[in-house]
């Protein structure tokens, strides 16, 4: 495979999919800002692939606001496999030290299933059942409409434990209920190289009218 002009097949695409994450941390900078940004790959003979996501938070007057956002797209011989992404704006609202409620903005696209587009809106509450340094772990539920017609319920679930002071485990599930059914879990192990600059290993699952499941290695920067 000629890489010079592969490279430039995807150069648009590679260009896009990096500044995206980055615009959004940049236009969304607080000085009370915590987020991170990975990015990872693959260049082979016949393969090309690349992956990036970001999160963001930042503590408003009243609200605490969360930006995701999240890309994969994959090409082997010349034929795109995997395209699809999301982006999500939540705002936060703690009533008490454990509980919250949130609302949530979320558009997911995949090119490859019957509903390319899953557009909703969602109020919910959130529990903060264990919030130490070492270990955190929250559940969420929520309702909404998805494509502005169809009821939707969903349930997340998140944890988070510090292995060791350089090593983190992260798990993310969700499920939404809906004529389409998501299930998306998303499983991460990150080591911190210095305070800011980390390397890790991902893998996404996703099952809705077909499954789809990709481990990638990457590298990422937290601030």
């Amino acid at each position: 495979m000629n890489i010079e002009k592969f490279l430039y097949k995807h150069i648009i695409k590679i260009a896009i999919v990096i500044s995206i994450p980055l615009m959004l941390a940049f236009f969304t900078s607080k000085a009370n800002a915590t987020g991170q940004f990975d990015l990872g790959g693959k260049i082979d003979d016949g393969d090309f692939s690349i992956l990036t996501s970001v999160d963001y938070s930042w503590q408003g007057k009243r609200f605490l606001n969360d930006v995701e956002f999240d890309y994969r797209f994959k090409d082997s011989d010349g034929k795109v496999k995997t395209n699809r992404g999301l982006i999500a704006f939540k705002q936060r609202y703690e009533f008490k030290p454990k509980q919250y409620a949130f609302g949530l903005v979320r558009y997911d696209y995949n090119e490859f299933r019957p509903m390319n587009s899953r557009r909703q809106i969602n109020m919910g509450y959130g529990y903060k059942i264990l919030n130490s340094e070492k270990i955190k772990l929250s559940n969420e539920i929520a309702i909404g409409v998805l494509n502005e017609e169809e009821f939707i319920i969903r349930n997340s679930l998140w944890f988070f434990y510090k292995v060791a002071p350089k090593i983190k485990f992260t798990n993310k599930f969700l499920y939404e209920s809906a004529n389409t059914p998501l299930i998306r879990n998303e499983t991460s192990f990150d080591y911190l190289l210095t305070d800011k600059v980390k390397i890790g290993l991902k893998n996404v699952y996703v099952d809705e009218t077909f499954s789809d499941n990709i481990l990638s290695f990457n590298v990422g920067y937290a601030w």
